[in-house]
């Protein structure tokens, strides 16, 4: 199964806070610092990232030939709600399972890439107001680890080395984003 991102979440750490902890105060660096925030939240965000979890609210597809085992909960989380479900039944045509659905609702499926696809939101965050407004709810220790690498890599725009050794993340920003490593 793969999983892809529909609708990418939006800014945890925003320039101006990047700023602040950084202490500049000019406008000179802000293209480079609102690059140092975006390289630092994709490093660590959703499927491709450091933690294996969803941190801004955002829209993924799980995608694969067969439905996942009831007992597994959908990659990347935090889950927040199932979107959609489609499925592809053995016969070749397309289906759209009404919501809610139940991993136990599993019709026959033709087995092919893509035949299953659950788009589900995930992240921190909730909704609030009407239209439907996704707050931003990521916990403190992943923004502080973030303006942390923002801080190192604005000051030191080379690779860190101790010996012959590169660190992969600073201690201090691993300290604070452990307990929120998905292991796999």
């Amino acid at each position: 199964m793969k999983v892809v991102v529909i609708t990418p979440p939006a800014p945890i750490v925003t320039t101006d806070e990047a700023k602040k902890h950084l202490l500049v105060e000019h406008s000179d660096d802000d293209t480079l610092i609102e690059t140092l925030v975006l390289a630092a939240t994709q490093w660590l965000d959703g499927p491709a990232g450091w933690l294996s979890r969803s941190l801004g609210i955002q829209v993924l597809e799980l995608q694969g030939s067969s439905w996942p085992c009831p007992s597994d909960a959908l990659p990347y989380p935090p889950e927040v709600e199932i979107v959609s479900v489609h499925y592809t039944d053995p016969s070749g045509v397309e289906h759209e399972l009404p919501l809610p659905w139940g991993i136990e609702d599993r019709p026959a499926v033709r087995g092919r890439p893509g035949d299953v696809r659950i788009r589900y939101r995930a992240g921190y965050g909730s909704a609030s107001g009407d239209p439907v407004v996704w707050t931003n709810d990521v916990p403190a220790p992943i923004k502080v680890a973030i303006l942390m690498l923002v801080a190192q890599w604005y000051r030191t725009r080379a690779p860190v080395s101790i010996g012959a050794a590169v660190e992969e993340l600073p201690f201090g920003v691993e300290a604070l984003l452990s307990p929120y490593r998905v292991y796999r």
